[in-house]
Parts: structure tokens; sequence; C-alpha cells
């Protein structure tokens, strides 16, 4: 009788992109702060930890102008401190609104259907909104971390972008997200 060798498939991890974890949004004075931010960096610095720990696949979408200096151009636009990329965690550069306008971005989440994907960043009303909604057109299951997701510029343009995404992304506090996730584990 032939001996077979069972093949037990990857674990399904859950992905993590990072939207614009960059200091511009958290020094007071630049154009994208906002005055709460300095809150939600630091909920994403739990949950950036809480993924790695996980051993989730990270991603990283940053911001860049068009300009031909290296990066980064000038401290503003390096990442925050706590949140810098590691070696092993893909970081893209676009001038576009979503992160989706990089090709290479979008070639690396084509990987992501089927499994989980949580955003978290800045620039709900903007950059975030943008990404979810080609995230979707992709196929992507989204999960926008609400409490991890900086407003950007009013209340108000926050609430709209809540408003446009929930009948495609399902929307979770941090809180709750990394509790289920410690009880699946």
């Amino acid at each position: 009788m032939l001996a077979r060798s069972s093949v037990w498939p990857a674990p399904q991890r859950p992905w993590l992109v990072c939207i614009d974890l960059q200091r511009d949004h958290v020094v007071p004075g630049r154009p994208r702060y906002v005055a709460r931010n300095a809150d939600v960096a630091s909920i994403c610095a739990e949950v950036l930890g809480f993924a790695r720990d996980e051993g989730w696949r990270i991603v990283h979408s940053q911001w860049r102008e068009e300009d031909t200096t290296p990066w980064p151009r000038d401290l503003f636009h390096a990442p925050i401190e706590g949140l810098r990329p590691l070696i092993s965690e893909p970081v893209f550069f676009r001038q576009g609104l979503s992160a989706f306008a990089n090709p290479a971005f979008a070639s690396e989440l084509g990987q992501a259907r089927g499994r989980e994907v949580y955003l978290i960043g800045f620039s709900l009303a903007d950059t975030c909104l943008a990404t979810a909604l080609a995230g979707v057109d992709a196929g992507l299951s989204l999960i926008l971390v609400e409490d991890a997701v900086g407003a950007g510029s009013t209340p108000e343009a926050a609430a709209a972008a809540r408003t446009v995404l929930r009948p495609f992304v399902r929307l979770a506090p941090s809180r709750r997200l990394m509790a289920r996730l410690q009880a699946v584990s």
C-alpha cells in the first residue's frame, strides 16, 4: 500500500492595511493635523502590535507628493514614532487618493481575497474611504477598525464617510476586534 502524506493548509491569517501612519497627522500646525489624532495613533499602535504578535500580513500605504526628492523628504512625511513599518512589512507609496492607485499595492492585496482585511490609519473621509471602496471592488472582505481611523477634516465628513461605507464594509471597534480574535486563537 502506498503511503499518503497529508498537507495541512496554512492558517488563514488576517491582513492589516495601515494607511498614512505619517507624522503629518499628529504634529500640531501641520495641514493634516487634528487634535484627536494622537489618540487614534495610540489605538493604531495597539492594533498594529496585536497584528504583529498574531503573525498577520501587514502592509502600509503612505502618501507621497509627486516629487523626485528621496523619501522621506522631511520629518513630517516620515512614519509616526512607534508605528514605523518593520522590514518584513511592505510600504507602498501613492500619489492618488486610494492605496489601490499604486498597482503594486493592488497586486499585493489581490492575495488577500478570502481573508479578512482590517484597515487602520488616517483620513477617513478621503483616503480610507477611497481605499475601502476600491478594496470592495477588488473583492476583499474589509473591516474598518473605527477607533483606529482618524476622521480627518470634520466630524460631519467622517460621519458621511461611515454612512457611505456601512453597506459595504464592516465597522468594528478595536477592543471588540482584539477580544474576538484572541478568543479564536
